[in-house]
């Protein structure tokens, strides 16, 4: 007869490792982002916003135009003006498309 001892040691944390509780926290944050964009779908859209984008509003569009360009999206263009002119980015150098 075999009997197997399982240990148990806990190895040391990864600082670097995700708890249950962040991972909760950013599911519920993404749920909360996509209530947003289900509620207005134009958010997605790539041309310029016909209101001027509040701080909240242009940190969200910065992270779901994350992919485009500031030349070539005129969402993000305006998203990244309102963050500037907000005091939120500080540009080493301005992109040519928000000169």
């Amino acid at each position: 007869m075999t009997i197997a001892i399982m240990s148990l040691h806990h190895p040391q944390q990864d600082p670097n490792r995700l708890s249950v509780d962040r991972i909760r926290e950013r599911i519920n944050n993404e749920h909360s982002t996509l209530a947003l964009v289900r509620s207005d779908p134009s958010a997605w859209s790539h041309v310029a916003p016909d209101h001027p984008l509040g701080v909240a509003e242009a940190h969200r569009t910065m992270q779901q135009h994350r992919r485009c360009p500031v030349a070539e999206c005129q969402r993000k263009a305006a998203a990244f003006r309102a963050l500037i002119d907000a005091g939120r980015i500080k540009p080493t150098r301005m992109p040519p498309a928000l000169q």
